[in-house]
């Protein structure tokens, strides 16, 4: 009788264990990336820092490259990296609609909004 009670609490354990597992493996999300000419851009509307959403661009080997963002509140927004190779993030306090990553290498030229 003992050995059923024991068994029937080690499942139920089990089973908790995985539900709780279950529920925060499904939290994280992908970031959404567009890339042009060498120069990428992403955002994550839940980046686990504490913000509504991050962004990040970077120039690769363009001397500059511009992350315009749009809110949902339909704000439009820009940051900008300056100098090859170089990056530049934030962290927002909502979330982020859609992108858009230009540079200027060889002509200015841009991604498609994603």
């Amino acid at each position: 009788m003992k050995l059923k009670r024991i068994a029937k609490s080690a499942v139920t354990a089990m089973a908790m264990a995985t539900v709780v597992l279950g529920l925060n493996a499904g939290t994280a999300s992908a970031a959404t990336y567009v890339s042009v000419w060498g120069a990428e851009g992403r955002y994550d509307n839940n980046p686990g820092n504490g913000a509504a959403s991050w962004i990040w661009v970077y120039t690769g080997d363009n001397s500059e490259a511009r992350l315009t963002y749009i809110l949902n509140d339909g704000s439009r927004r820009e940051l900008t990296a300056t100098g090859t190779y170089s990056s530049a993030t934030a962290s927002l306090n909502q979330d982020v609609r859609t992108i858009q990553v230009c540079t200027n290498f060889p002509t200015p030229v841009c991604s498609a909004w994603s």
